[in-house]
């Protein structure tokens, strides 16, 4: 369903923002072991990581890389090699097996490029690059130029909404339409579990310790995939927790660059549609007015019992709603 919008100012979304970001340089998680991160290496591909690539390839999906910004960006493509592309980017702490499930429901009208962004997933990990969500913009720009196609459909989830966000400001001609999915970058009416929680110093999307994980999926997936959370829980705990000083070096490069995303979102001339579960506990559903507000051709649509994930909890919804944004608001017909 289509939402009204909250009023607000520019000034204080950005005071807001700006907030956000000194409280977070200001408290325990900013900061950073450099000596730890440095010697951090991936853990070897595991049997639930196998599957995975298992399922992508029953999927039609092929698995390809290419070297840039000295990162090797790990990345699926297939479907429908003569039609649009859609370039579908996941969010904080996850990777392109989070589009799985979505990923055939698409593959017949759209040619599908979906990536681990640099520093997550299979793609590498350097301790010393600039992971703001303006550099991995940059990256993913240069993806696209690699894969040499036409402007996309780019739906980005979470932070790689955000990053989608500054690649349309920066980079229009690469960005046909876009999608923000729950997506970070624009201000909050209330705070989130999320949020309240790294307010007293907790990142609930970077646990280190084996027990919190399960709180991971509490909060990105609606109360009625609880089942759902704890099945994943129990397969990636491990791996979170190994990758817990590089999550926590990467988080501090979104968390400090939010503010740079909202001030190029009036530079997006892409139509736009901010897509958000109404029971999103990581980000609150209101951003998406923000979101509205910001961006000239914005439109919000709201998915009922969905939380911060709609691509895993309703795909057959959301995969249909891409189809129509797309045919709705291109030249091209599906």
């Amino acid at each position: 369903m289509n939402v009204p919008v909250t009023p607000g100012t520019d000034a204080s979304a950005e005071v807001a923002i700006a907030t956000l970001e000194a409280r977070f340089m200001a408290g325990p998680l900013a900061t950073i072991d450099e000596d730890v991160l440095k010697r951090w290496q991936p853990k070897p591909m595991g049997w639930f990581l196998r599957l995975q690539q298992l399922l992508a390839q029953r999927a039609g999906l092929r698995s390809l890389y290419c070297e840039v910004d000295g990162h090797r960006i790990n990345y699926w493509t297939g479907g429908n090699v003569d039609g649009p592309t859609m370039l579908l980017l996941h969010g904080f702490g996850a990777s392109r097996e989070n589009w799985l499930t979505i990923a055939p429901l698409l593959a017949k009208q759209f040619h599908l490029l979906i990536p681990d962004l640099p520093g997550f997933g299979r793609s590498s990990f350097c301790a010393d690059a600039d992971y703001s969500l303006a550099a991995q913009a940059s990256r993913v720009a240069q993806l696209l130029r690699h894969c040499d196609r036409g402007p996309a459909l780019v739906v980005g989830s979470s932070m790689g909404g955000a990053i989608s966000a500054q690649l349309a400001a920066r980079y229009p001609g690469r960005v046909a339409a876009l999608c923000l999915m729950n997506a970070a970058g624009a201000p909050a009416e209330r705070l989130s579990v999320l949020e309240s929680g790294l307010a007293a110093g907790v990142n609930h999307l970077a646990p280190s310790r084996l027990e919190d994980v399960s709180k991971v999926f509490d909060i990105c997936l609606h109360r009625r995939h609880r089942l759902l959370g704890r099945l994943l829980a129990f397969f990636m705990a491990k791996d979170m927790v190994h990758r817990y000083p590089v999550n926590r070096f990467l988080f501090k490069g979104l968390a400090t660059s939010l503010s740079d995303t909202w001030a190029c979102l009036p530079d997006i001339a892409a139509p736009t549609l901010a897509l958000w579960g109404d029971s999103d506990r990581v980000l609150d559903i209101s951003c998406g007015s923000a979101f509205v507000q910001r961006i000239d051709q914005c439109q919000l649509t709201v998915l009922p019992g969905v939380g911060h994930l709609p691509m895993i909890e309703s795909p057959g919804d959301t995969a249909q709603l891409l189809r129509d944004f797309w045919a709705s608001n291109t030249e091209f017909s599906l």
